[in-house]
């Protein structure tokens, strides 16, 4: 019965994210047609603090509500009002959905080419580039992804408290990095930000080789939520640029092929390896190792190879901060990072 319930859990959760995929394509091509070129950066960076500070807070709820559920030995119905309170939220966003406006279509939809000519070709198109760093980041995320929650409960003994804590440090400086990734993007264009923040992704699993203290494992993911989120919004951005609206459905649907499979396959390499292995520590700090080396790999094969999608003013890479945020080299950080709204 138990590895029945397992199966049942297991097939719902895949009819769960290939919904997601299924609509992902059509919402990109979607906020595409909605949102101006030069703009993006800063709506969606605004967009992504909304979304961000949502699931900080849903998560830390999450982790009270089970740490509750723990201390009176009803941990199972924890979970059963955590999945009922996912449920309902999900039915009230549709309701926003439904608001939104649906511009009228400018051009007839048409089939570029099929999916093996699309994989062929990528090489050939600057947004082929971006696509194969992503999958192969995603590969990367996915080899270890899986392990990092049993590692912090189980080895590191941390309780649900701490482990939310830990977690949502990385959501909340996602959050306050947002906006300002956002405004950078559109001063100087997503390629240099991108370029910068997919380096700096590789050294985020690197501190949980070394470290199993909370404060350092806290710290690394203040760090981590700033440059995940200058990754994720960046390589959006840059997605949506390097499409045109005819195409980009189309795009983003073999994307989301190429993206899952890649992730299937971390998952598998993933879970192969610690199922072979005799120390699970072992075993979960080489797989941390393992996708900090495939994304410095996707970083030096591709990264640099990518065409910026935008004519701006011409900026150096090192000068991004300095010039996109009113730094100066006397001043160091100024309010530009502060979450609050500009008055007007």
């Amino acid at each position: 019965f138990r590895v029945l319930r397992i199966e049942i859990y297991i097939l719902l959760v895949t009819i769960y994210f290939a919904s997601n995929n299924t609509v992902g394509p059509i919402w990109n091509s979607w906020m595409g047609d909605l949102v101006t070129v030069a703009k993006r950066g800063v709506y969606f960076g605004r967009r992504n603090k909304f979304v961000t500070i949502g699931t900080f807070l849903s998560m830390t709820i999450a982790g009270f509500i089970l740490r509750g559920g723990k201390n009176s030995h009803y941990e199972l119905y924890g979970f059963y009002i955590i999945f009922i309170l996912a449920f309902l939220s999900r039915m009230i966003s549709c309701k926003f959905l439904t608001l939104k406006y649906d511009p009228p279509s400018k051009s007839v939809p048409h089939v570029n080419e099929g999916f093996f000519k699309f994989c062929r070709n990528l090489t050939s198109k600057n947004y082929g580039y971006l696509i194969l760093s992503m999958v192969t980041v995603n590969f990367g995320v996915f080899i270890a992804a899986a392990y990092f929650t049993p590692y912090m409960l189980k080895n590191l003994k941390m309780d649900y408290v701490t482990y939310t804590v830990v977690i949502s440090a990385a959501l909340f400086f996602k959050y306050v990095s947002s906006g300002f990734w956002g405004e950078v993007i559109d001063k100087i264009g997503p390629k240099k930000v991108m370029v910068i923040s997919s380096f700096m992704i590789c050294f985020t699993a690197l501190p949980w080789l070394y470290f199993t203290a909370t404060l350092p494992l806290f710290v690394a993911q203040c760090y981590t939520g700033i440059v995940w989120a200058g990754y994720e919004l960046s390589t959006f951005t840059f997605l949506l640029d390097a499409t045109e609206s005819d195409e980009r459905a189309q795009v983003s649907s073999f994307y989301n092929i190429l993206n899952t499979t890649s992730g299937f396959l971390g998952g598998v390499y993933g879970a192969v390896f610690v199922a072979f292995s005799l120390d699970s520590v072992l075993a979960f700090k080489i797989l941390f190792a393992t996708t900090a080396l495939v994304r410095f790999a996707s970083f030096f094969a591709f990264s640099t190879k990518l065409r910026e999608t935008r004519i701006l003013e011409p900026v150096k890479t090192s000068e991004v901060f300095l010039k996109a945020s009113g730094f100066k080299s006397t001043l160091g950080m100024t309010a530009r990072l502060v979450v609050f709204a500009k008055k007007r």
